[in-house]
């Protein structure tokens, strides 16, 4: 039996997925007119025309305006339509990229949080960690430990990200530097992030290894008593620190002004 190669407008917006309206209206915008309109008025498409709807919706999805896409289809002979496909594949590979950094950044911060629920508060724990490529982003300690200083340091650090060109996301946490912890001095100098391969910054390692780790939840003061205590522990245990202090936190500080309590993981390299 041959298959019915002309359709109704009702039958063709059912195998694009559409409505009639939207044929409609791609037919008053001159972007898609039916085959041809019968003398009762029934507007009739080719099976055909699918494939010129389909690529339509694709472009539109990818950013595309309507008039956009008009335009490169009358300049086909000049391929524009052409520059067009090849400018949306660039669009959708960038769009691509960012997706993923968000991706990422959400299955870590869903782990960091399951890892928090999980595991008891201020009780130091050892784990072996695989080598992380990050950014630092120096800042100035003092003002890390007041909240509402702290929120000019977070607002530089998204200042510096935006005019570099480079990936805006929000820190895993900051950094005290193994000379300030071991020597019982709360300074946080740097904030840190991962780094994309995509990115021209200066990357640093946090290396692979055996790490001392503790949860602490309470305010600024009760977070520098226990830095203290995790590196006396430390001590007492016979064991060396082999690196700066990484704090991964949820930054609940900084986004809840009325909770002076935030949860954090304090992690130092040992041997």
């Amino acid at each position: 039996m041959k298959k019915k190669k002309l359709l109704k407008v009702g039958e063709f917006a059912r195998i694009c997925r559409t409505t009639k309206d939207t044929l409609l209206h791609y037919d008053r915008k001159g972007l898609l007119k039916p085959k041809y309109i019968a003398d009762n008025g029934y507007r009739v498409y080719g099976a055909e025309q699918y494939f010129d709807f389909d690529l339509i919706s694709l472009l539109k999805e990818g950013g595309c305006t309507l008039e956009e896409i008009k335009k490169r289809r009358s300049d086909w002979e000049k391929y524009g339509y052409l520059d067009l496909l090849k400018e949306q594949v660039l669009f959708l590979q960038e769009k691509q990229t960012r997706l993923a950094h968000r991706l990422s950044k959400l299955k870590q911060l869903v782990a960091m949080t399951e890892e928090s629920v999980a595991k008891p508060f201020d009780m130091i724990f050892f784990e072996e960690r695989r080598a992380e490529i990050v950014y630092f982003y120096p800042v100035e300690p003092d003002k890390m430990l007041n909240r509402e200083t702290s929120v000019e340091c977070y607002s530089d650090y998204l200042l510096d990200n935006l005019t570099s060109g480079n990936t805006v996301d929000c820190p895993l946490g900051y950094v005290i530097p193994k000379e300030y912890a071991i020597g019982g001095n709360y300074r946080m100098c740097y904030l840190f992030r991962n780094i994309f391969e995509t990115e021209h910054v200066n990357a640093k390692e946090i290396p692979c290894g055996r790490y001392a780790c503790i949860f602490h939840r309470g305010d600024i003061d009760s977070h520098i008593d226990i830095l203290n205590l995790m590196i006396d522990e430390i001590s007492k245990m016979k064991l060396q620190i082999l690196s700066d202090v990484y704090v991964y936190d949820q930054m609940s500080y900084i986004l809840i002004d009325t909770n002076p309590d935030y949860v954090a993981k304090y992690i130092v390299k040992i041997g």
